[in-house]
């Protein structure tokens, strides 16, 4: 992958609309800064679709049950990368900003969707440069090899992905707002409140085609 690819640019645009509006305390004029640096550390020279999309497990970090691995897992965070090792699972992809048990991702046997972003452009560098398979993602238009994918957290990004890669089912384990593991302060739990009503959003974008449980 070579130049930037924007996943639904009308949807981008609707959803970076609500959550500047919702915190604007947060550091987005960096996000194009970012965007530019991103590319520099990609050094995936694939195609997402060499992935088998037909079933979706996404791993979220307050996940309590082991996941099914009768389809493609994705791992959000660093965390989720250990709990998986724990249970004995490999992700295919880890979607992450590099903000949560990071180093558990620098040898990961996946593919990295490592997001920058104004608020992580200081550290991106450092975890970046040593993913061993790196595509890096977005939030404003993409400058190179990069990825833009509408959505906020990396739980609703990797529920977006899924969507658009065509998913006939996705299982999301552990998306729990009330259960804040990270960090619990007034800008986190905003942000689970926003990642609730993207989730909610593709629920109804998918009715019909793609069938997506809540574990």
């Amino acid at each position: 992958m070579h130049g930037g690819i924007v996943l639904d640019p009308m949807e981008w645009l609707i959803v970076r609309s609500y959550y500047t509006a919702l915190l604007p305390q947060l550091n987005f004029e960096g996000d194009y800064l970012a965007a530019e640096l991103a590319p520099s550390f990609c050094n995936y020279d694939g195609d997402l679709k060499e992935f088998k999309w037909d079933i979706v497990n996404i791993v979220m970090p307050p996940i309590e049950i082991k996941p099914s691995d009768d389809g493609l897992l994705i791992a959000v965070e660093g965390y989720s990368v250990k709990l998986l090792h724990d249970w004995g699972l490999s992700p295919g992809i880890v979607i992450t900003d590099f903000d949560f048990n990071p180093e558990e991702v620098i040898n990961c046997d996946c593919l990295v969707l490592g997001h920058a972003h104004g608020d992580n452009i200081n550290y991106y560098p450092k975890y970046a440069s040593r993913v061993r398979k790196l595509l890096p993602t977005v939030q404003v238009w993409p400058r190179g090899c990069s990825l833009l994918i509408p959505g906020f957290t990396d739980g609703d990004r990797a529920i977006y992905l899924a969507y658009y890669m065509g998913a006939r089912e996705i299982r999301i384990y552990g998306f729990n707002p009330s259960k804040v593991v990270k960090r619990n302060d007034e800008i986190k739990r905003a942000k689970l409140e926003i990642a609730k009503a993207l989730i909610n959003r593709v629920l109804q974008k998918a009715k019909g085609n793609t069938v997506i449980k809540l574990l």
